[in-house]
């Protein structure tokens, strides 16, 4: 008897014909290969030597600039301290010196007055422009306080003199000695005894 081999079928993965597989229709089913890949360990690398020195110095620079500026404030801080402080001292705390009577005091502030005219004892007209050396301690405010009073009394020590006694030097000393002890009564003293106007000066001096 002779054997003659089926070359007309094939075998499908399992050994079972793609005609059984279909179903008996004879058409041949797409086979499915399904690859399953192995899952990976996720590996860390650690920084290296150098990345630790980077980030080392990195923390080191901001933290000195933290502290930096932290001392910064501080300072200021003090500093505005120590300026509020001296001035409350040297204004409300400081003492004052003490004068007695006739004990001289240094010189302050220069004020002018005037131009002031005013009448002579025989009708003739002067004008004058004084300068007041106020001393150290004088109360600059209360000199424009007394402005009105001061002019007043300029007025009334010229109308003491006539035009000729005002062309002499002696009667232009005299003038300005009154006007000085005149001056010094108004203004009165501070700290003790202490004068607020030491002296007298004429700017100007015009007669006709």
């Amino acid at each position: 008897m002779t054997i003659v081999p089926d070359t007309g079928r094939k075998l499908g993965a399992a050994g079972v014909s793609p005609s059984a597989r279909g179903g008996g229709s004879g058409a041949p089913l797409p086979a499915t290969v399904t690859t399953t890949a192995a899952a990976r360990p996720l590996q860390v690398r650690p920084p290296s030597r150098e990345e630790d020195q980077k980030n080392q110095k990195k923390q080191e620079t901001t933290s000195s600039g933290k502290k930096k500026g932290g001392k910064k404030k501080l300072l200021l801080v003090l500093l505005v301290v120590v300026v509020l402080g001296a001035g409350f001292y040297f204004v409300k705390l400081k003492p004052h010196p003490v004068y007695k009577s006739g004990q001289p005091v240094p010189n302050g502030k220069v004020v002018s007055i005037g131009p002031i005219t005013a009448n002579t004892a025989d009708g003739r007209l002067v004008q004058v422009q004084i300068a007041l050396q106020l001393s150290a301690v004088a109360n600059t405010k209360q000199e424009a306080t007394d402005a009105p009073q001061l002019t007043n009394t300029v007025i009334s020590e010229l109308a003491n003199f006539t035009y000729a006694q005002l062309l002499t030097n002696a009667a232009r000393t005299t003038l300005q000695s009154q006007l000085l002890a005149a001056f010094q009564k108004i203004m009165g003293t501070v700290d003790g005894a202490a004068q607020q106007v030491n002296a007298v000066y004429f700017t100007s001096f015009i007669l006709q």
